[in-house]
């Protein structure tokens, strides 16, 4: 019996350690009994089986008569319940007269049992028979197939290329045109010979290396011409970019589940989500529909370095389009040295297929950027993503893997005057349970919430959450309003209100001098008159809370009064000059005047 031998050379990103295994098998043909494989110390050995144990088909048809034999005792089970004291009445009256013939009739019966027996053997003969001619060419050939399989484990890491090279032998004494198929693309021959050349030098193998050994066929299909007997080296790689995860929807689930039996514990170094491939590659002789070796990859993926984490926070549905700057490439550890032509080229990949993620080539001296445009989902949806980054133009070994997270935000557009109260109402929409939830935002001094504190989502209902935008300074910026689950952690929906704020329009302006450090602060007064004929209550707010401070803030004068202002300057530990604005706003907190008080410390 011939040896397939399998050569791997597994390649490490870290300390390029190259290891080589062979593997071995023998053929063992299956006979009238199931066959059950056994390492032992001598070898591969076969241990018989009934085929009613290892074959569920075949054992439906052997037991479907004693399905039959046990309904018919259940129904007449059930019927000798009801005449059961009828019947031993009579069975007491009779069987003295059947005590004499008894022994004869039990004969004929037992005789009777037995021939119904050898009847119903028979018939099953016959049915393991016929299941035996239907099955055993498959059978037969699924141990061959066995025979010529050679199993390899891959342990593969977002981004890196696997690379193994396969010693294929042509077991015929004529010259044959190999074909190699796969069935998945992300393990692949090399076909170039400067890739092949690239890995060899990377992973120090010293196998033989032949320029353009492989021919493609029409359907880019590699093949290879063997010689007889001859055994040449193939080279593949393993190179994923694809992630199963890609979106998160973080409003999580609206019932309570239980899983059902215990499930097996995952193997220390997978991580959720991540399930192990496994890919064919089979080496057919051009004119023949049977392969001469077939190789079975199992992938089991390890989890990867992230060198560096990015958030970003957009409207819904809306495409993200960002350009980001990369570090000049001598800084990225593991950096090639020595680079013909000064800088090497960049390259990206992207784990998200509809992602667009690239890089333009720039000039000599010249800085790198990447380019992405990500499309948003709903709200409050979290999309992840990762992009490789290479040095190399055979994307072996990736320089730095980015994380990025796209979190997915109502927009909301509010137009405010500066130290002013602007008000508006969000919908809130509950799920299929009953939430407790809290509004959490990332600029609570400008921006408050009504309720503030943990209140209760009613299921499948709607509510409103009143909030209150004071900003305190002009231009535009972004607040980020959540509303989360208190119980389970949860994210429940996100806002992202965009504020745009104008500068109020001064009524008045003060020039005040003060000197700077001490410990003790100063105090001042200014007037306000009532314009209005009748009473009013007026709120006082300012821009610079740190450096002032009210007697007051608030007062209430009647029509044409004046009311004089209390103000408490903190004292300042360097010289400068200061602008403070005093709002004056009416009960609706809508701003009625504004005050300029420029501060020098001098």
């Amino acid at each position: 019996m011939k040896q397939d031998v399998l050569e791997v050379i597994s390649f490490e990103p870290d300390n390029s350690v190259v290891s080589t295994w062979k593997s071995s098998g023998s053929v063992c043909l299956p006979e009238i009994c199931g066959l059950k494989k056994r390492r032992d110390l001598a070898g591969n050995v076969c241990q018989a089986q009934k085929l009613a144990d290892v074959d569920s088909e075949l054992a439906a048809m052997l037991f479907s008569r004693l399905r039959e034999v046990s309904t018919a005792f259940q129904h007449t089970h059930r019927e000798a319940s009801v005449t059961r004291r009828r019947k031993l009445e009579r069975m007491l009256s009779v069987r003295r007269r059947e005590s004499q013939e008894g022994d004869c009739r039990k004969k004929a019966s037992f005789i009777m049992g037995r021939h119904e027996d050898r009847i119903q053997h028979s018939r099953d003969l016959q049915i393991v028979e016929a299941y035996r001619e239907r099955i055993k060419a498959e059978s037969i050939g699924g141990m061959l197939s066995q025979a010529i399989t050679t199993h390899h484990t891959l342990y593969a890491m977002f981004g890196t290329t696997e690379f193994f090279e396969f010693a294929l032998k042509n077991p015929y004494s004529v010259q044959h045109t190999v074909t190699i198929e796969i069935d998945n693309p992300e393990l692949s021959v090399i076909v170039d010979s400067r890739e092949w050349k690239h890995f060899k030098e990377l992973t120090k193998t010293v196998t033989p290396l032949e320029e353009e050994m492989f021919h493609l066929h029409e359907n880019l299909t590699p093949q290879v011409y063997l010689r007889p007997k001859e055994t040449v080296h193939i080279p593949f790689k393993y190179q994923a970019f694809t992630m199963e995860h890609g979106a998160m929807k973080q409003q999580g689930p609206t019932e309570l589940t239980f899983s059902e039996g215990k499930k097996e514990a995952a193997a220390p170094w997978k991580s959720g989500g991540m399930q192990t491939k496994h890919i064919k590659v089979s080496f057919t002789a051009c004119g023949s529909s049977k392969p001469i070796a077939i190789l079975s990859v199992n992938v089991e993926f390890q989890p990867h370095v992230v060198d560096q984490t990015f958030r970003f926070y957009h409207p819904e549905l809306m495409f993200l389009k960002k350009s980001i700057r990369l570090p000049p490439w001598h800084t990225f550890p593991g950096a090639p040295a020595g680079v013909p032509g000064g800088e090497p080229e960049t390259y990206v990949r992207c784990s998200d297929p509809n992602i667009i993620c690239e890089t333009k080539k720039m000039g000599p001296g010249e800085p790198q950027d990447i380019f992405l445009k990500v499309a948003g989902g709903p709200s409050p949806q979290i999309k992840r993503f990762f992009v490789a980054i290479y040095m190399d133009p055979w994307l072996a070994v990736p320089t730095q893997i980015w994380q990025f997270y796209l979190h997915s935000l109502q927009r909301v557009d509010v137009g405010c005057i500066m130290g002013q109260l602007t008000r508006l109402s969000l919908v809130l929409r509950g799920t299929q349970a009953i939430r407790k939830v809290k509004a959490y935002s990332s600029q609570p001094q400008e921006l408050k919430v009504d309720p503030e504190g943990i209140f209760i989502l009613p299921a499948n209902g709607v509510q409103d959450l009143h909030i209150g935008i004071r900003p305190q300074r002009p231009g535009s910026q972004f607040i980020y309003l959540n509303l989360v689950d208190v119980e389970y952690h949860q994210l429940v929906s996100s806002w992202l209100v965009c504020v745009s704020c104008r500068q109020p329009l001064i009524s008045k302006a003060f020039e005040i001098v003060l000197p700077p450090g001490g410990s003790k602060g100063s105090n001042k007064r200014i007037t306000y008159t009532n314009p209005y004929p009748t009473r009013r209550t007026y709120f006082l707010h300012t821009n610079r809370p740190d450096l002032l401070q009210f007697k007051e803030d608030s007062f209430e004068i009647g029509r044409g009064e004046t009311y004089t202002i209390g103000l408490r300057f903190a004292p300042s530990q360097s010289a400068g000059e200061e602008e403070i604005l005093i709002y004056i706003n009416d009960h609706e907190d809508k701003n009625e005047e504004t005050f300029c008080v420029k501060v020098a410390y001098q």
